[in-house]
């Protein structure tokens, strides 16, 4: 079992939007060809492209780190 890309939630806590690694690089990749041809659409998706690039984790990035996500999961 695996966490897939969307909506998640940790208990009681308002609920928030998981994007898996692989599908978020490829959406940082839609932004930057938005951006790319866009100027006005670039001051709006740029938040946005770098959060996603996050997922490329780096050696100097703090990460949340959890319980395997089957430990999490309520049946």
């Amino acid at each position: 079992m695996r966490a897939e890309t969307g909506p998640m939630r940790f208990g009681d806590d308002w609920p928030g939007v998981f994007i898996r690694g692989d599908n978020a690089f490829f959406y940082m990749k839609v932004c930057e060809a938005l951006t790319a041809s866009n100027p006005v659409a670039a001051a709006g998706l740029d938040a946005l492209k770098h959060t996603l690039a996050s997922a490329q984790p780096r050696s100097d990035m703090d990460i949340n780190k959890m319980k395997q996500f089957d430990e999490c999961v309520e049946a």
